[in-house]
């Protein structure tokens, strides 16, 4: 039998229509009932019935079974059956709906034993008991018969009937008028205006209307709708024959029509003689409130207390009409009656509410809440403690199966509980709200039985089986490695799943890591120069014994083919671990395949295409996969007769020299030893057909390294067709200039502006083309169809994104050879690394998703120092960087300065104005659509923060306008005259175009030359010969225009005005000073204002300088998140944290 809380909710589901289909199918002793009742989840349930019948109508007995996870006894059962109640009764031929609903009610047997007692014992104090609990069950009788008259009110007939009344009178009348439950009666009656004023004796209409009667003709539109819908009302008399026409409105015709009787002008209070007395008017809605009433006994120990209802208005008496009405004979008027919902049937049974014992009270407590619902409680239950509207922590406690019970109830059992405000219990079957006695006392628990089913339903999604008493076991339905990957993990899959997971001290052993991985490279065959083939055998160390892997790889690679494809990779989810029965204990033993990782993703590539024998003891790999495979491998591997193998691996991870080549003669440079270090592996990577980046540090001479690798190309006569420089606009005349002066011999053609369509055809007659990024896309076709010895991308993290046209028509030119250069080829993310080996070695990192899954976000957002150590020991034969530490004696010291500014008066407060309302734009961004789609609200945010830091007339607000000062400014501007007074050369740099305009008015009332560049400039090189032959003293550089491409060793001096949130882009800038060919010390000076978003704009370039910094060098990642919606909140700080 369903308990009380099933009720509850089934009755919800059957009033918000969620019964769908309804079948009733007699069987030989019982009845079937079929139906699917709509859930939480989207396809329906399917519920069945069977129910038995006693002769009266009451039900026998009634078992239901249903698809949710409740499975039987549910409120969904209870829905269908309320369902054959009301609209299938008569197939199952009981009388009276209701009695056959009723679910079995303690109080119904408690009523009884004390009736019987208090008539044996004459109790005063278990009569009244008695009397409330019969009280509390007329109320569910009441709630019962609401439901039923909710459901089964009688449509209004569509049509009207050929029936014409005449003209009439509607006289009120109140039925039971000294009872505690009156009710309103309108007749339509028959008078005529009597000339001395007043209306004559009413007659009543004892047939039917019919048209050509004169009171009829004369009636109005509003007179016919009334008596039509009077006819609808239930207790009408329907106009029949004998019978005056009378009803006691109801339902919505009811109210309509008093509406519409009002509007006639004759609606009237019944004299009480049957003749016509005050006139009514249609009144505005009177609320009914609710309160206890304390009856005073002399003769008990304790007063009584009732229920009472009562009207804004004191005046006005209550009907219980359905829907309730009121009628104010004082003001004459009547209307509705707003009762919060409660059906008049509970009105009645609530208004006639007997005087209630205090201890009466106390004992039923839980049972008058569940009745009484928003209803006030008397005030001597006040005292108790209730919990209400409190969601529930779901807790489990984990703890071995005993072994009796083991594997049937799971290898694990998890009991689940439920914590109310520390309040914890498991209250299955009980009701919707429970009395608990705590140590303060008694506390009254409305549980939301919402949130437990839901707790429930996830253990189940989750796959756990069910077991009693709140317990269910683990493994459930899933495969067993998941579950030992949940112990193995602290079972963090049930915290994240919005549990609160205690574990049995047990459990804290029960997995076992395996020591070490060893993997050893061989050539099959004899000789390894000949052989085209490697066998590679793989052994992990479990308690100092070598144990064979490869025989156990066949099980996870079946696993992975029969399990779907990871949607973002396209390829078998792989599992991270590998658990064994352990031999000596009741564990398992966890076998580590994240180590795997590095070469088994390659072999998961090519399982498709080759065949490949796990079961033996080796596994063959092809020289190039063998190549691939110990490059990612490193030191890790055991290299057994491979050294060719091994002597490349290493000289591409710099392990061992590179062989010496010599520089052409005709090369007008000589080399420093970096930078024929930097030849020796362009011709290396050159020989084994291989791409690779150049990455030194900026000014070490990337340029000259790349033109003297060309000549060697072309002196070797392997230089059959051109090599190809994509460079940006801003670089195209510094590659021209360096070509012509380092390698004169190589013909050099520059492709750009309209010029490049008349010598395009010529491109096979020249060693070197130097074209823009722009052209990639614009002559495309031309790109194409072109052959190349060699393309080489300067400043590659141009095609950071590979989802750009730049990127995907570099990434199919026809080529021999590719080359990246870039001192910055991660500047933000480890994306960037991925599409620039995309472009040199597609397939060697894998596909975008692939590395999205196996790198980018354990480095960047759980901060995995062993994925970082795969990826980097991955990239780093192919990636060359050398920073500026390498040449530090050929380099002068570099002094950096942090000037911070504090701003004040009429800035700081429009700082911090404009900081609190971003503040709130940006947390009603991040709850309403989340970090991902609020990048540009964001984004504004932290601009206007920043323009008001450099200069508030940067802001386009009225407000901002009039702030006359910038502290900022004011600083730089008691700087640059005492520096140029010291004969400094300064670059000053700004990414804010605007900016540069602001001081460039500043140096003009100062008369200070200077010279700017920024994007919209014109003869650039004319600009920059200013400033390099000496003409002017000071640059000014927007950071976007000048940060890259420009020589500018004649500058001593490097102001940013303003701080970058790319670490990498302000350094650029700065290596436009501190570079070969600088003999004087670089002063740099960082303005940033102090306490603002500059400072932390500082932090995050620190953290992000160390993520690109940890892909270059071996240093250690760090064990926390990179990046998180946190650094809003940081960036968001006022100016006095």
């Amino acid at each position: 039998m369903a308990d009380a809380g099933a009720w509850t909710r089934g009755l919800m589901l059957y009033r918000s229509q969620k019964v769908l289909g309804l079948d009733i199918e007699p069987m030989q002793d019982h009845w079937l009932l079929l139906g699917e009742v709509q859930g939480s989840q989207r396809e329906p349930y399917e519920v069945s019935i069977e129910m038995a019948l006693m002769p009266d109508g009451q039900v026998d007995y009634w078992d239901s079974e249903c698809e949710c996870p409740v499975g039987s006894q549910c409120k969904h059962g209870v829905a269908l059956m309320l369902k054959a109640a009301y609209q299938g009764l008569q197939l199952l031929g009981g009388n009276a709906p209701y009695p056959m609903l009723s679910p079995p009610s303690p109080e119904q047997v408690e009523t009884q034993r004390l009736a019987n007692l208090a008539r044996a014992q004459e109790s005063a104090r278990l009569e009244a008991e008695a009397q409330l609990l019969r009280w509390l069950q007329e109320l569910d009788r009441a709630s019962g018969a609401a439901t039923k008259a909710a459901h089964g009110d009688p449509a209004i007939h569509g049509a009207r009937e050929d029936i014409r009344p005449e003209q009439f009178l509607y006289l009120l009348t109140v039925v039971g008028a000294h009872s505690p439950t009156p009710r309103l009666q309108m007749e339509a009656v028959v008078s005529y205006p009597k000339v001395t004023g007043g209306w004559a004796k009413p007659k009543a209409i004892k047939s039917a209307p019919y048209k050509g009667q004169a009171v009829y003709d004369q009636a109005s539109d509003a007179d016919h709708q009334v008596l039509q819908l009077m006819r609808a009302m239930p207790d009408s008399s329907r106009f029949s024959y004998n019978f005056n026409s009378s009803a006691l409105p109801s339902g919505q015709a009811g109210l309509i029509a008093l509406q519409q009787a009002a509007s006639t002008g004759r609606l009237l209070l019944d004299d009480g003689k049957g003749g016509a007395g005050l006139p009514l008017q249609w009144g505005p809605p009177q609320r009914l409130s609710w309160h206890w009433q304390e009856v005073p006994n002399p003769q008990a120990l304790e007063p009584s207390w009732t229920l009472r209802g009562q009207l804004a208005d004191s005046h006005a008496k209550l009907c219980l009409n359905s829907p309730p009405l009121y009628l104010d004979a004082a003001l004459g008027l009547c209307g509705p009656v707003q009762a919060e919902g409660i059906p008049t049937a509970q009105l009645d049974v609530l208004l006639k509410a007997p005087p209630l014992k205090p201890s009466a009270l106390q004992k039923h407590q839980v049972a008058l809440m569940q009745r009484l619902g928003k209803l006030p409680l008397p005030p001597v239950l006040q005292q108790l403690t209730t919990l209400q509207g409190i969601t529930p922590s779901a807790c489990l406690h984990l703890a071995l199966t005993p072994p009796e019970n083991a594997p049937s109830a799971g290898l694990i059992q998890a009991q689940l509980r439920f914590d109310y405000a520390g309040h914890r219990g498991w209250w299955a079957g009980q009701g919707s709200t429970v009395l608990i006695e705590s140590a303060a006392g008694r506390v009254l628990l409305q549980r939301d039985a919402e949130a437990e089913l839901d707790a429930i339903t996830r253990l189940y999604d989750l796959g756990l089986m069910s077991a009693e008493k709140g317990l269910f076991g683990i493994p459930g339905d899933g495969p067993q490695q998941d579950w030992l990957h949940w112990a193995d993990n602290g079972f963090s899959v049930l915290r994240d799943a919005g549990f609160e997971v205690t574990l049995d001290a047990a459990l804290n052993h029960w997995i076992t890591h395996a020591d070490t991985l060893e993997v050893q490279l061989q050539p099959e065959g004899e000789e390894e120069a000949t052989s085209p083939w490697f066998d590679l055998s793989l052994g992990m160390e479990i308690n100092g014994q070598r144990h064979n892997i490869l025989p156990w790889l066949p099980d996870l690679i079946a696993a992975a083919a029969a399990s779907p494809l990871d949607p973002e990779t396209g390829l078998p989810n792989i599992p991270p671990f590998v658990y064994l029965p352990s031999p000596n204990s009741q564990g398992f033993i966890r076998l580590p395949t994240d180590t795997l990782k590095p070469w088994m993703a390659a072999l998961l590539e090519l399982v498709n295409d080759r065949d490949h024998d796990f079961t033996g003891a080796s596994l063959k790999l092809s020289r190039l996969d063998a190549l691939r495979t110990g490059a990612a491998l490193g030191e890790g591997a055991v290299w057994d007769g491979a050294q060719t193998l091994r002597d490349m691996v290493q000289q591409l991870s710099g392990q061992s020299e590179l062989p010496q080549v010599p520089v052409p003669a005709s090369v007008q440079a000589s080399l420093r030893p970096y930078q024929q270090q930097g030849v020796n592996w362009l011709q290396f990577l050159r020989q084994h057909r291989l791409g690779g980046i150049l990455a030194d540090d900026m000014g070490l001479g990337k340029t000259l390294q790349t033109l003297v690798h060309i000549q060697i190309e072309k002196d070797a006569g392997r230089l059959s067709h051109p090599a190809l420089i994509i460079a940006p606009v801003s670089l195209m005349g510094n590659w021209q200039r360096e070509t012509e002066r380092f390698c004169p011999q190589l013909r050099c053609l520059v492709l750009h502006g309209k010029e490049r369509h008349a010598v395009a055809d010529t491109m096979d007659q020249f060693d070197v083309v130097i074209a823009p990024y722009s052209l990639l896309q614009r002559d495309r076709e031309r790109w194409l169809e072109a052959q190349w010895h060699l393309v080489v991308l300067d400043e590659a993290q141009n095609i950071k994104n590979a989802s750009t046209n730049a990127a995907q028509v570099a990434g199919l030119l026809q080529t021999r050879h590719r080359l990246c250069l870039s001192g910055t080829p991660m500047e933000n993310h480890l994306g960037e690394i991925w599409s620039l080996f995309h472009f040199l070695m597609p397939g060697f990192l894998g596909s975008q998703a692939r590395f999205k899954e196996l790198f980018r976000n354990p480095i960047e957002k759980q901060g995995d120092p062993e994925r970082l150590h795969q990826l980097r020991a991955r990239i780093t034969p192919f990636m060359l960087r050398r920073t500026k530490a390498v040449v530090a004696n050929e380099l002068p010291p570099k002094v950096e300065t942090v000037m911070r500014v504090e701003l004040s008066g009429q800035q700081a407060d429009l700082y911090e104005t404009i900081r609190l309302g971003m503040e709130k734009t940006v947390r009603e961004a991040l709850t309403s659509k989340g970090l991902a789609k609020s990048q540009i609200t964001i984004l504004d945010a932290l601009l206007k923060l920043r323009q008001v830091c450099c200069d508030p007339k940067l802001l386009k607000m009225e407000a901002a306008q009039k702030v006359k000062t910038s502290a900022k400014l004011e600083q730089l501007m008691e700087m640059l005259p005492e520096m140029l007074a010291e004969g400094r050369r300064i670059l000053l740099f700004s990414q804010f175009t605007s900016m540069l305009t602001l001081i460039e008015a500043e140096l003009k009332k100062c008369k200070i030359p200077w010279v700017k560049l920024t994007g919209q400039s014109q003869k650039r090189d004319a600009l920059i010969e200013q400033f390099t032959s000496g003409q002017v003293p000071l640059f000014l550089i927007s950071l976007k225009a000048g940060g890259v491409g420009l020589n500018l060793p004649q500058a001593d001096t490097v102001i940013h005005y303003d701080p970058w949130w790319n670490p990498a882009v302000e350094a650029q800038a700065t290596d436009r000073a501190h570079r070969i060919g600088q003999t004087q010390s670089v002063f740099v000076y960082k303005m940033v204002a102090q306490g603002t978003i500059e400072e932390r704009i500082l932090a995050l370039q620190e953290r992000k300088a160390a993520l690109s910094e940890s892909m270059y060098s071996g240093a250690t990642a760090r064990k926390q998140p990179l990046f998180s919606e946190g650094d809003l909140a940081e960036l968001l700080k006022p100016l006095s944290i």
